[in-house]
């Protein structure tokens, strides 16, 4: 007999939290699992995904920064909207908008240079190549200049 327990692990062992110590945001680990949970099907609305990460230039990013980016970004989500810290400069937004159209909103509300990829969900796509996707694209929108949001192809 299969089970549910007998699926990939995409999410930390039991009892290990998964929060952000800084920001109190759920973790890369819980970001997987909302991304599986919402992994698109033929026929039904598409979620996205986009991954911001702050533009660094000398100094080391502040807990107050990171609290100030978590905060301005909580504060502009739309209904239905997830947001994760996704790495030591990034953050992720699951959405079911446009994921182009969410990033420009998302960047908009930050006082910090930042960039941002995007990857709309896929039937097919499992959760990692969602988040690679949108990671390979946050890394070629560093290269230019703040403010700027790519799609991976």
């Amino acid at each position: 007999m299969t089970t549910l327990l007998d699926g990939p692990r995409t999410s930390t062992p039991p009892g290990a939290p998964d929060t952000d110590a800084v920001t109190l945001l759920p973790g890369r680990a819980a970001l997987l699992d909302v991304l599986a949970l919402r992994r698109p099907v033929a026929g039904s609305a598409v979620s996205g995904l986009v991954v911001l990460g702050l533009v660094r230039d000398t100094a080391p990013l502040g807990a107050g920064t990171l609290v100030a980016v978590s905060d301005a970004l909580a504060g502009v989500l739309l209904e239905g909207e997830w947001l994760a810290r996704c790495g030591p400069a990034e953050f992720a937004v699951v959405t079911d908008d446009v994921p182009e159209d969410a990033a420009t909103r998302l960047l908009g509300a930050l006082e910090v240079p930042a960039a941002a990829g995007v990857s709309p969900g896929v039937p097919g796509r499992d959760a990692v190549e969602v988040l690679r996707l949108a990671a390979l694209g946050l890394a070629i929108a560093r290269v230019g200049a703040p403010g700027r949001a790519v799609r991976y192809p």
